[in-house]
C-alpha cells in the first residue's frame, strides 16, 4: 500500500469481508486518525503503547474519503515491548453493505439492547484486520479493535461471529485472553 505525503492511503480501499477483520461502525462520517488520542486511549484504558506507522496530516481541515494506517501495539507491562503491527481501513458506510448486513444480523442475534440505534446512526466503517501483518500477539487487532470502539465510540462486529458488542464486550475478550 502507497502512502502520500500527508500519509493518506493511495489508490481505492476496499474492506475485505467481516469475517476477515474486527468491523467497527462509528456516528462520525470523518476519516480523520487521531494518534495522539488513540495513544492516550490505549495507554490509559488499555494499558498499551500505539503508534502509528503512516503519520497523517489534515490540511486546511480536509480528510480523506476513505484511508488506511498500520497500528504498532504493545503491552506496555511487556518485559518485550516488541510492538505486532496490524492494518486499520476505514471507508464510507455505504461502500460497506456486508459489513452493515452482518451488524444487522448481530443486533437480530442479541435482541437489539440498544445496539439497533447505534448501528442506525453509524456513517463510517472501520475494519481492523486479522491476522497482525508483523509481530507475535495474535491479540493485537482484538486491542486495537478495543482502542477504537472506545474513541470512535462504535459497536463491534466480530469476525466469525454473529453478534454485537460495544467496549465492555471488547475489554471483557481481552480480559480472558490474558490482556
Amino acid at each position: 500500500m502507497e502512502f502520500d505525503v500527508n500519509g493518506w492511503a493511495e489508490g481505492r480501499i476496499e474492506l475485505a469481508a467481516p469475517g476477515q477483520g474486527w468491523s467497527l461502525l462509528s456516528p462520525e462520517p470523518e476519516a480523520r486518525i487521531d494518534e495522539h488520542r488513540w495513544a492516550h486511549q490505549a495507554r490509559v484504558f488499555f494499558g498499551a503503547e500505539l503508534t502509528l506507522v503512516q503519520k497523517k496530516a489534515y490540511p486546511s481541515g480536509a480528510t480523506p474519503m476513505a484511508d488506511a494506517v498500520e497500528v504498532d501495539v504493545a503491552r506496555v507491562s511487556s518485559t518485550s515491548r516488541a510492538p505486532s503491527r496490524v492494518l486499520v481501513l476505514t471507508v464510507p458506510l455505504d461502500r460497506a453493505p456486508l459489513l452493515r448486513a452482518a451488524a444487522a444480523a448481530g443486533v437480530r442475534a442479541i435482541g437489539g439492547r440498544g445496539f439497533d440505534a447505534l448501528i442506525a446512526r453509524a456513517r463510517r466503517a472501520w475494519q481492523v484486520r486479522e491476522p497482525p501483518v508483523a509481530g507475535g500477539d495474535a491479540r493485537a487487532p482484538l486491542v486495537v479493535t478495543a482502542i477504537l470502539a472506545a474513541v470512535l465510540l462504535a459497536p463491534v462486529v466480530p469476525p466469525g461471529e454473529e453478534t454485537i458488542f460495544g467496549v465492555k464486550g471488547a475489554r471483557e475478550r481481552l480480559q480472558r485472553l490474558g490482556w
